[in-house]
C-alpha cells in the first residue's frame, strides 16, 4: 500500500492540482456560471433547500455568486456503464447497489471554486487566478500526487491505479460518484476497485465523544502492544459491514486465538528445538503420513489466504489460519 502522507499545502500537489484542473479546463468540461443558493457560514459550504428547512444548520444567508462548475453530469452514463461492466468496481455488492440508484437520478454538476475576494486561501485556478478551488479537486487529487504524478513516472505506473481504494462507507458518494468522474475527464486511469469499509461501534453504538464511549487505539497498544490490536481489528470486521468493539471480546481473542492456540504452538516448538537441537532449527527428517498430511495442509491454507485476501475476506483468511494451527496443535499432542 501507499503509505505517504500529503498535506494539501504542500507544493508538490498544489503543482499537481492546477496541471490536472487545467487538462479538464481545456477537455472543455469547466465552465463559468452565476450560482444562487442557501450558504452555511459554519459549514462554509452551499446546502440544498432541503437542508436549509432542516433546521439543523445555523448562520444561513442567501447567497449569489459567480463560480466555476466541473461538467458531473456529462459522464453519468459513462460511470454507469463503467460499474455495469466492472462487477468489482463498487465493493461490496450493497454499496454498488447504493451508487447505482444514486445515479438513477439526474446528476447535477459540481461548484468547484470559491472567489479570492470570499475565501483567501486556497489553490489558484490556473485559468483565473482569481478565484482557488474548492474542496472537491485539491482534496481527492492528493491519492495521484502521493504516488508520484507528474514528478516521478515510475512510482506513479506503480501505484496507480490503485488496486483497492479503501474508503469509509460515509464518503461513497464522493469517492464513486466525484472522483471517477474526474479522473474520467482528465484522462486518468479509475481505482480498479473501490471499498467502502463499515464502521467500529463501541458496543451497539456509535462512537461518540458525547456518549463517552470512544475507544482510543492507542492506549489498547501501550497495554497490550501493536500487534494485538491489528490483529483483533482485522479478525472481528467483516469488511465492508460495521463491527462491534468490547473490551470483552478483546481479551477473549486476545487469550483464546493469540495466547492459547497460537502462542501454545510457538511454545511447543521453541521448547522442543530448544531441548533437542541446541536451539537450532534442524533439517527435516524423514516424513511420516502425519507430516506430509500437515505440509499439504499449510500448501492449502497459503492458497486460500492468498485468494481470500485479495477478495478481501480478510476475517476469513485469519480463521483459515487459526484453524490450520489448531490443527498443528492437535498433530504436536500426537506426536508427544
Amino acid at each position: 500500500s501507499n503509505d505517504d502522507f500529503i498535506r494539501t499545502t504542500e507544493d508538490r500537489h498544489v503543482k499537481v492540482v492546477q496541471d490536472i484542473l487545467q487538462i479538464v479546463y481545456d477537455n472543455g468540461d469547466i465552465y463559468e456560471d452565476e450560482y444562487e443558493g442557501f450558504y452555511s457560514v459554519s459549514e462554509e459550504r452551499f446546502i440544498t433547500e432541503k437542508e436549509a428547512e432542516s433546521g439543523e444548520f445555523r448562520d444561513i444567508k442567501k447567497l449569489k455568486e459567480k463560480n466555476f462548475f466541473f461538467k458531473m453530469s456529462k459522464y453519468q452514463q459513462t460511470l454507469i456503464d463503467h460499474i455495469n461492466d466492472n462487477q468489482n468496481f463498487i465493493q461490496p455488492e450493497h454499496r454498488k447497489n447504493e451508487i447505482l440508484g444514486f445515479l438513477r437520478q439526474p446528476l447535477g454538476d459540481l461548484c468547484i471554486s470559491r472567489p479570492k475576494s470570499r475565501l483567501n486561501w486556497g489553490i489558484d485556478l490556473p485559468f483565473d487566478n482569481n478565484y482557488v478551488t474548492y474542496v472537491w479537486f485539491d482534496a481527492l487529487i492528493n491519492y495521484v500526487t502521493a504516488t508520484g504524478f507528474g514528478v516521478n513516472d515510475k512510482s506513479y505506473q506503480k501505484w496507480w491505479p490503485a488496486e483497492y481504494h479503501l474508503i469509509g462507507k460515509d464518503i461513497l458518494t464522493t469517492h464513486a460518484v466525484y472522483w471517477p468522474t474526474m479522473l474520467m475527464s482528465a484522462e486518468m486511469p479509475l481505482p480498479k476497485s473501490i471499498f467502502a469499509h463499515g464502521w467500529w461501534m463501541s458496543g451497539e453504538s456509535k462512537m461518540s465523544k458525547t456518549l463517552g464511549n470512544v475507544v482510543n487505539p492507542l492506549d489498547l497498544i501501550e497495554e497490550y502492544g501493536v500487534d494485538p490490536v491489528r490483529y483483533y481489528l482485522m479478525r472481528e470486521m467483516v469488511l465492508g459491514q460495521d463491527a462491534s468493539f468490547t473490551m470483552e471480546s478483546f481479551i477473549k481473542r486476545y487469550n483464546s486465538d493469540l495466547a492459547n492456540d497460537f502462542g501454545n504452538l510457538l511454545s511447543r516448538i521453541s521448547k522442543l528445538i530448544e531441548k533437542n537441537f541446541d536451539s537450532v532449527v534442524p533439517d527435516p527428517g524423514k516424513s511420516t503420513t502425519a507430516d506430509n498430511e500437515i505440509k499439504v495442509s499449510a500448501e492449502k491454507v497459503i492458497t486460500s489466504i492468498h485468494t481470500l485476501i485479495t477478495e478481501m475476506k480478510v476475517h476469513e483468511a485469519i480463521e483459515e489460519t487459526l484453524q490450520f494451527i489448531r490443527g498443528v496443535n492437535k498433530y504436536m499432542e500426537h506426536q508427544a
